[in-house]
């Protein structure tokens, strides 16, 4: 199961693009967990809490966004990392992930964008200190939308994260991540295959 924890889900907004890619890698279900724009630091504290008793050891909770860092915040998503996987997109502020929560957590995995020369994205947050992933993500289309950022990173990396725990197959990640590469990288080449 992906928890996302994002939008309110309409046509267009952002919870149905980061489901859509999802969905474009993955058969894993995908429960989303709506956020208010306006949502208060407490609401969003008392929504983690949550999740906390009910997430598996196989479970992804996906948080396609990053916010200033908030130490209450990182308490409670250090905590549920220790119970499942939880995805985080860096951020888009070209700024160290120490600023900002979830991306900054301890056990929360930091997903970055590499552009389609495979270099960090300009847009990307980086770290000096917390060793990342690294995801294509820039130009990225599904549906009715084209977007960059890494939102579109850590959507990708939640699809192949799931898959490889589907099929208990920690080597189908590594090989799922180098594909998606190797498809971007041979695009920009004009060697692709679809």
């Amino acid at each position: 199961m992906i928890y996302l924890l994002d939008s309110s889900l309409d046509e267009h907004s952002h919870s149905r693009y980061v489901i859509d890619i999802i969905k474009e890698h993955s058969d894993v279900e995908v429960k989303l967990i709506p956020l208010s724009t306006d949502m208060t630091i407490g609401e969003l504290s008392e929504t983690v809490n949550n999740l906390i008793p009910i997430v598996i050891p196989t479970d992804i909770v996906l948080c396609p966004w990053a916010i200033p860092g908030n130490s209450n915040l990182d308490n409670l998503f250090e905590e549920l990392s220790s119970l499942c996987y939880v995805v985080a997109a860096a951020g888009n502020f070209h700024k160290p992930i120490d600023s900002f929560t979830p991306a900054r957590t301890v056990g929360v995995i930091a997903v970055g964008t590499l552009n389609k020369s495979g270099l960090v994205a300009a847009l990307s947050n980086y770290s000096n200190n917390k060793e990342m992933i690294w995801i294509p993500g820039t130009n990225y289309s599904v549906g009715w939308k084209n977007s960059s950022g890494t939102s579109v990173s850590a959507a990708l990396y939640a699809a192949f994260l799931s898959m490889s725990l589907k099929h208990d197959d920690p080597n189908l990640l590594t090989k799922l991540i180098e594909n998606h590469k190797n498809f971007v990288f041979n695009e920009l080449n004009g060697t692709s295959q679809a």
